[in-house]
């Protein structure tokens, strides 16, 4: 969890404000939840792995008094084992969670609202969520997600839709080369018992194969071998990783009639997605899994091509039953894409990429003489033009003032004016250049930044 400088805090808000124009060019509108949400809603819902780093509310008052004195007699001892009053009030003592995704509250949200809202209801969302993990690069224990989901459409339609409005502002973002992953929730199961993995060993397998964009392939076999897989099933599932990573796929295992049906369908939308848009770089990988248990269908994942970031920048899936299992409407088909912000903002930060090095739309008045008074009257009656202005109201050293605002991320300042004069003496900061300005070109050159 970090602060953030004004700097860096205008950054993030010009990508979102970037990520928004995009999204609503698709017709998607704007939602927002709660940081919180009952434990009911959350439990049951991402997955094993990631409930564990869930941060769960302690109950308040009363009621958490309640748990404790079920195992606390009148003398303050504990009256049963310290093992069972443990178990007991890990299991009881929490009702509410911070989210841990934003894909979750959504199924809440529209199981809540249903009735209210259009069908199909594309929608977007762009919030913080929090998970207790481990910090390092690329991850956080409180990170902003950006959502775009259509809920209520079932044609696969919607997951090209998606796709294009993906590439299209991660283009807008200039994060350089990247490629989202497409495969289907089922394929990589369908494939391991094709080769003979144990039913008992399929979750495993998958967990590990999962894990090969964060970790060396030689850590991924060594942990599939751990599960105890015997030697030929274990050679038959290292030879399938070993080919899909090239790209030469055994054929034979894509001829069984459930499997091929799956691949032709993940296969017909990424054609689609390339015929209206050919530049899109999306590839089919079977090795996809997607950490989330509520992932029913296609599931896509995003990563940039730069050896220095290895972790994805989003991705998502088909989610058909998890609104229904939130007492939405039976069989409502939902599915969604998420970026991960702070990865990419990590990557425009680190890559020094232009849409990172952020000018803003204030204007800067120096005090080069004049007296505080006029300074003020001029900075409001250029607030009152709709200008955003700060203005130094102090005798300071004046380069030390023009630095101060290019530090700020302004671009031009007022360094001279005539009291009730309707022209200014303007420095442009990048440039050093001195200029004669009329308001009218004073707006028009602040209009250029934002």
């Amino acid at each position: 969890m970090r602060d953030w400088l004004p700097k860096e805090t205008l950054l993030r808000q010009k990508l979102i404000r970037l990520i928004e124009r995009h999204y609503q060019l698709y017709g998607f509108q704007p939602i927002d939840t709660p940081a919180l949400e009952n434990m009911e809603v959350l439990e049951g819902k991402g997955g094993a792995e990631n409930e564990k780093l869930m941060f769960k509310i302690l109950k308040r008052g009363e009621e958490l008094s309640s748990v404790v004195k079920q195992f606390v007699d009148r003398s303050g001892v504990i009256t049963d084992t310290e093992e069972q009053a443990i178990a007991h009030m890990k299991n009881n003592i929490h009702d509410m969670g911070l989210r841990f995704d934003l894909t979750v509250p959504l199924a809440r949200y529209y199981a809540n609202h249903s009735n209210d809202l259009p069908k199909p209801f594309r929608c977007y969302h762009i919030g913080p969520v929090w998970r207790a993990d481990r910090p390092q690069k690329g991850r956080f224990r409180e990170f902003y997600q950006c959502d775009i989901d259509i809920v209520g459409g079932a044609s696969d339609n919607y997951e090209v839709e998606l796709l294009l409005a993906t590439d299209r502002v991660l283009k807008a973002m200039n994060v350089g080369k990247f490629k989202i992953r497409i495969s289907d929730k089922q394929l990589l199961t369908l494939v391991l018992r094709r080769i003979g993995t144990p039913v008992d060993k399929l979750q495993g397998v998958a967990v590990a194969i999962d894990k090969m964009d964060k970790q060396s392939f030689d850590d991924v076999k060594k942990e599939i071998e751990g599960l105890g897989l015997d030697g030929e099933n274990y050679e038959k599932v290292v030879l399938f990783l070993n080919s899909a990573r090239s790209g030469f796929l055994d054929l034979e295992l894509f001829k069984e009639v459930k499997i091929n049906e799956i691949a032709n369908k993940i296969k017909s939308i990424q054609d689609r997605v390339k015929q209206i848009n050919p530049e899109a770089n999306v590839v089919f990988d079977p090795l996809l899994v997607r950490g989330f248990d509520y992932y029913t269908g296609p599931v896509f994942e995003i990563n940039v091509e730069d050896k220095d970031f290895t972790f994805s920048i989003g991705g998502g899936g088909r989610y058909d039953g998890l609104i229904e299992k939130l007492g939405g409407p039976k069989g409502t088909p939902a599915v969604g894409i998420s970026l991960g912000f702070e990865r990419i903002l990590a990557i425009l930060m680190d890559k020094d990429k232009p849409t990172a090095q952020v000018v803003n739309s204030r204007v800067f008045i120096a005090n080069n003489g004049q007296s505080e008074k006029d300074i003020l009257v001029l900075a409001e009656s250029l607030r009152s033009k709709g200008l955003q202005v700060e203005a130094c109201l102090e005798k300071k050293d004046f380069v030390k003032q023009m630095k101060g605002a290019q530090e700020s991320g302004m671009e031009y300042a007022i360094t001279d004016f005539q009291p009730g004069g309707d022209r200014f003496k303007v420095r442009q900061l990048s440039t050093r250049q001195d200029l004669s300005m009329s308001l009218t070109e004073l707006e028009e050159a602040l209009l250029k930044l934002s």
